[in-house]
C-alpha cells in the first residue's frame, strides 16, 4: 500500500503505483508499506529516488546508514517489533528525503505500531505542517517515542518477573531461558537505539542551518541517551534477577543434598549391624539368645531414629 499525505493535509491510499499522479509541489510525504523488490525499481524510476542504500543494510559502517549527497538524503536502519509469539524481531525502516519530500519504506506491523503510539500521544488529525522538514523530525519524534515504549514493555516484563522470583520457591530451565529471551530483546533495542543515535548525531549536522530543526534533534537525542540508561537499568536488573535464581537454585540443591545425607547416615548405622549378624562366625553369643531377634530389631529401628533426632535438632531438615 501507498500512503500520500498532501500539503494540503489530505490523506490518501493508493494499492499501485501506477494510480498515482506525481506533482512534488503538492506532497509532504510518501509512504510505502510492505513493498516488494520488484517494486522498488519502479519506485526509483517514477520519484527519481536513488535507492543504493537498501543494498547496505548489513554493513557496520554508519556511511552505509546515513548517506547524504546534493539532492537526497538517505537514512536506513532497523527498528525491533514485538511480534506475537513473545519476541522481538528486527525490522527494516528506510527513509529518503528528495523534492522536498519524504519518502518512508516500511513494514505493515512496524506502520501500525507507530501509527497507534501516534494516535495515543499526539493529535495528528490536527496537526499541521508548514513544510516537510517539520514532518520529518515529527517521524524522528515518533520513533523516539516508540523506543521508549518498546523498552518500558522490557522493563514491566522484568518486574513482573522479578516480583514473581521473591514469591517463587521451585524454578526451572525455562525460567532462565525466559531471562536469556530477555536480556536477548534488550540487546536488540540497544543495538538499533545506538544506531539511530548515530544518525540523529549526523542529521543534527546536516539541520543546524534550519530553524529550531537542530533544537528538536538535540531533544531526540537527550531523550534517546535517556532510554540508553534504562537499557542498562534493565542489563543489571536481568543480571540480579539470574543471581537471585541461581541462588535459590543452589539452596533447593542444598537441601536435597542434606535430605541425602540424613538418610544415608540413618541408613547406614543399620546396615553396618545387620552385616555384623551376617558374619558367619561360630562364636556369637547373641545368637543363643532367647530374645536375639526382637533385641536386634529394637537396636536397627533406634539406630535409625537417632540419627534422625539429632539431625532434627540440628534443624537440617
Amino acid at each position: 500500500m501507498i500512503e500520500i499525505y498532501y500539503k494540503n493535509n489530505e490523506i490518501r491510499n493508493y494499492e499501485s503505483i501506477a494510480e498515482i499522479d506525481y506533482f512534488p509541489n503538492d506532497i509532504f510525504s510518501i509512504r510505502f508499506i510492505d513493498f516488494s523488490n520488484s517494486d522498488l525499481e519502479s519506485i526509483s524510476e517514477k520519484f527519481g529516488l536513488d535507492i543504493s542504500s537498501f543494498s547496505k543494510k548489513e554493513d557496520i559502517e554508519i556511511s552505509s546508514h546515513y548517506i547524504e549527497s546534493y539532492d537526497q538524503l538517505s537514512l536506513n536502519f532497523t527498528i525491533p517489533n514485538y511480534s506475537v509469539v513473545g519476541s522481538f524481531e528486527e525490522k527494516d525502516i528506510y527513509i529518503l528525503t528528495k523534492n522536498d519530500i519524504v519518502f518512508t519504506f516500511l513494514s505493515s506491523d512496524i506502520e501500525d505500531s507507530l501509527n497507534r503510539l501516534t494516535q495515543f500521544i499526539y493529535n495528528f488529525e490536527n496537526t499541521r505542517f508548514n513544510n516537510y522538514h517539520q514532518l520529518f523530525l515529527f517521524q524522528i519524534g515518533v520513533i523516539s517515542d516508540y523506543y521508549a515504549d518498546i523498552v518500558e514493555l522490557i522493563s514491566k516484563k522484568i518486574k513482573d518477573l522479578f516480583q514473581k522470583t521473591l514469591k517463587a520457591k521451585q524454578f526451572n530451565e525455562n525460567d532462565l531461558d525466559y531471562i536469556a529471551e530477555l536480556r536477548f530483546n534488550n540487546l536488540l533495542i540497544r543495538e538499533s537505539l545506538s544506531e539511530f543515535q548515530r544518525i540523529l548525531l549526523l542529521l543534527k549536522k546536516s539541520y543546524k542551518s534550519i530553524d529550531n530543526s537542530s533544537t528538536k534533534i538535540n531533544e531526540e537525542i537527550y531523550d534517546l541517551t535517556v532510554i540508553a540508561d534504562y537499557l542498562q537499568y534493565n542489563f543489571n536488573r536481568l543480571d540480579d534477577l539470574n543471581g537471585n535464581i541461581n541462588s535459590k537454585i543452589e539452596l533447593e540443591q542444598n537441601k536435597i543434598f542434606k535430605i541425602l545425607t540424613i538418610i544415608t547416615v540413618c541408613i547406614s548405622l543399620p546396615t553396618l549391624i545387620v552385616g555384623i549378624y551376617g558374619m558367619n562366625f561360630n562364636h556369637m553369643p547373641e545368637l543363643e539368645w532367647v530374645l536375639g531377634y526382637p533385641i536386634i530389631l529394637l537396636i536397627l529401628l533406634l539406630s535409625f531414629i537417632i540419627p534422625l533426632i539429632f539431625f532434627k535438632n540440628k534443624k537440617w531438615f
